[in-house]
């Protein structure tokens, strides 16, 4: 499958797409995942494949570098995916050590805040 980035600005009420690295591919869709569609339909006529065989990634394109605000979510999002598997693996790590340590499931979880059920979960699947 090939993959092709697609540049969608709104214009009225429509998303106009262009595809940069095709040129002459232009489409249109009311609605974003219209324009999405739309853009993979367009890509793969000017290739003469099956539109099935065609990904696009569609990007913004908004007044006011708008996009800016969008790349800062994702930013945040990512920041947060690492936080909370930083998270997860301290968490195994601390009931490795207080299972070492001898203290029972039950008094874990009371010590982490979570319950004894999810600390032997987390304790089955701990691999040292």
């Amino acid at each position: 499958m090939s993959t092709y980035q697609a540049v969608a600005e709104r214009e009225g009420a429509w998303w106009a797409v262009t595809v940069p690295e095709l040129p002459g591919v232009f489409t249109q869709g009311r609605t974003w995942a219209q324009a999405q569609e739309m853009a993979r339909d367009a890509i793969a006529s000017m290739l003469d494949v099956d539109p099935e065989h065609v990904d696009v990634e569609l990007v913004p394109i908004l007044p006011d570098h708008g996009e800016t605000a969008i790349e800062a979510l994702q930013a945040a999002r990512d920041r947060k995916r690492a936080a909370v598997a930083a998270e997860a693996q301290a968490m195994r790590d601390a009931i490795d050590r207080l299972k070492a340590a001898g203290v029972s499931v039950r008094d874990a979880g009371a010590i982490l805040g979570i319950s004894y059920q999810r600390v032997s979960q987390l304790s089955a699947g701990s691999s040292g």
